[in-house]
């Protein structure tokens, strides 16, 4: 059942008069299952008894807000935080649902002083029933799930193990201390989850967010449209032999991005959850552990009840025994490989031929609802038939 912010308008979705909605910040983390959220929230594949979605939870009608967060980094021009705040105002605005949300995981690379300081000063009428909500993954989970995904989006060449040295050295997944700004920063009103199932209602992170949002357990959720796996060794070597390929041929990096972000979506439906994925070394393993655990302990006694990232550290996990390579020599016979050159050079002469059709076309049809139709550009259209004949070759 509603909770709360609800009890108060039995007879009616609207908050009452002169109260703002509750305005709901989901920040991420990366890797936390932000896509799933927002793309629920974008379709409104969620139901609760006798309610209709969009009477109780205003969504924009873009994919996610990452134009807001992107607007507050440090080196973004003012006008672009003016033009994106000023129209998310007036959005917000002529809303009249009890809730409203913006997302984008973006947001976790934004200061939460700088946040704050955007709220008060461009949404400052609803900074009153504000709520922050994060969720943060188990540390080797979210080792082993950034790197996959920086050799999907980036075409990192970089080995794992190399990679994991580098992250200690660098600090990177050291949540306690940010996590620990944004709480300083927002207090009660910032809301931290584990990203564990067995911690998320459902077991599923959407159910929980919305429920999170909704003070609610009885919230369903359709996710019968979505695919979640993570790519198998196979899909990333094939995913890496291209983004060479095209950084080899001029392509830019966020051209490559999307294409490749777009493939590995097609390729996870095409041929399944099948195939041996990437995990981490059984050698390297208990050196992660003992270099996280003062980071999941303070975690855990700064935000959680019980020990769930501590427990999610020494919990079992899936190891390699031998290393696991990438690359394309190792994974394909000649014949494949010779396909995949040749798939990347028609990709990149398609990608030179119209710079930004694709781009847009891919863009537009995931991120806003009606959006102009462009795929019978020739371009367009060819480069769609390529990516799904990159499908074919391992179907």
């Amino acid at each position: 059942m509603l909770k709360r912010f609800l009890k108060a308008a039995p007879e009616t979705s609207e908050p009452p008069a002169g109260i703002p909605p509750k305005l709901v910040f989901h920040v991420g983390d990366p890797k936390t299952g932000s896509s799933s959220i927002q793309r629920v929230l974008f379709d409104r594949t969620w139901s609760l008894p006798g309610q209709a979605p969009d009477k109780i939870i205003a969504y924009p009608e873009t994919l996610n807000a990452i134009p807001m967060a992107k607007a507050l980094y440090e080196d973004a021009p003012p006008k672009r935080r003016k033009t994106h705040w000023g129209e998310a105002a007036d959005w917000l605005a002529s809303q009249k649902a009890p809730a409203a949300i913006f997302s984008a995981e973006h947001f976790a690379f934004v200061r939460p002083q700088v946040l704050k300081q955007a709220i008060e000063l461009h949404l400052p009428d609803h900074d009153r029933a504000l709520k922050i909500v994060a969720y943060v993954r188990p540390h080797i989970s979210r080792l082993v799930s950034t790197y996959a995904q920086r050799v999907k989006s980036r075409g990192l060449s970089q080995d794992f193990v190399t990679f994991c040295r580098q992250s200690v050295e660098q600090n990177r997944f050291d949540y306690a201390p940010r996590f620990t700004d944004w709480l300083d920063t927002f207090g009660d009103a910032f809301i931290l989850r584990p990203m564990i199932r067995d911690r998320l209602a459902q077991g599923d992170v959407v159910a929980d967010f919305i429920g999170t949002v909704l003070d609610s357990d009885a919230v369903s959720v359709d996710t019968s449209g979505q695919v979640n796996e993570s790519p198998t060794l196979d899909q990333l070597a094939c995913l890496l032999l291209l983004q060479g390929d095209l950084q080899a041929a001029g392509v830019e990096q966020s051209t490559r991005h999307a294409l490749c972000s777009s493939l590995a979506q097609r390729l996870a439906r095409r041929l399944g959850g099948g195939g041996e994925r990437l995990r981490m070394p059984r050698d390297l393993l208990e050196d992660m552990r003992t270099t996280y655990a003062g980071d999941a302990a303070a975690l855990d006694a700064t935000f959680f009840d019980g020990t769930p990232m501590s427990d999610a550290l020494t919990a079992d996990i899936p190891v390699a025994e031998t290393p696991q390579s990438l690359a394309a020599e190792d994974r394909f016979d000649a014949l494949c490989r010779k396909r995949l050159h040749r798939t990347a050079q028609r990709l990149a002469e398609g990608l030179k031929a119209d710079p930004t059709g694709w781009k847009r076309h891919y863009r537009q049809e995931r991120r806003k609802k009606d959006a102009p139709h462009i795929a019978t550009a020739p371009a367009v259209a060819e480069i769609d038939t390529l990516l799904d004949y990159v499908c074919d070759i391992f179907a």
